[in-house]
């Protein structure tokens, strides 16, 4: 979204600390941050927070912000979702990877696992086999639960991207467990995408 001049003036008196222009940016994009907020912390309380926290330290942080010619509303709205990940990141319990039994079928949507067993310790060297992107991916996406949005957001990567790194990831998994078993994992004929698992706790 490009700059208006109201607002470009706004930024420049905030950054020499003028609370007024300041509170006129934080009454302005309120409102699109918190919407932002709720889409990954779902609870509309805890949004509040984190977007009220989200616009504190953009305050302090705003003599570095750096005018690239779009609209404040994009850095406002970075700080806020890294608050919001690490929230939720922070709300879940913390699942050992030994406590996954990770599906792997012969199909292209990364979303899916369906029962194809390796015992622990055979998943977890197999998932240590990963290279360290596809790893991160796999861990965070079914360990934590995080959603292609927050992996981006944690990753730095497109939502598009973190999908086919993830579908990428599966895939040599699937090798992987197929080679130390001594035999393909193919999904039966006509077998429809099975949804998403969720993890024992």
């Amino acid at each position: 979204m490009p700059i208006s001049s109201d607002e470009r003036t706004l930024i420049s008196r905030a950054i020499k600390r003028d609370p007024e222009a300041f509170a006129r940016l934080y009454v302005q994009f309120y409102e699109p941050v918190l919407r932002r907020v709720t889409t990954i912390v779902h609870d509309r309380y805890d949004a509040e927070d984190v977007t009220s926290e989200a616009f504190l330290r953009a305050w302090n942080a705003i003599p570095r912000f750096q005018d690239r010619d779009i609209s404040i509303l994009a850095w406002f709205s970075t700080i806020a979702e890294r608050l919001a990940v690490k929230q939720m990141k922070a709300r879940r319990p913390f699942v050992a990877i030994e406590d996954v039994v990770l599906d792997a079928p012969s199909n292209s949507n990364p979303d899916v696992l369906v029962e194809q067993a390796a015992d622990r310790a055979t998943l977890k060297s197999a998932l240590e086999e990963l290279p360290y992107t596809q790893r991160e991916v796999v861990s965070r996406h079914f360990l934590e639960e995080l959603s292609y949005t927050e992996l981006g957001m944690v990753t730095g990567k497109s939502v598009g991207t973190v999908r086919v790194i993830q579908h990428r990831a599966l895939k040599t998994l699937r090798a992987i467990l197929s080679n130390r078993e001594g035999r393909p994992m193919a999904t039966p004929s006509g077998a429809k995408p099975v949804p998403a698992v969720k993890l024992p706790r």
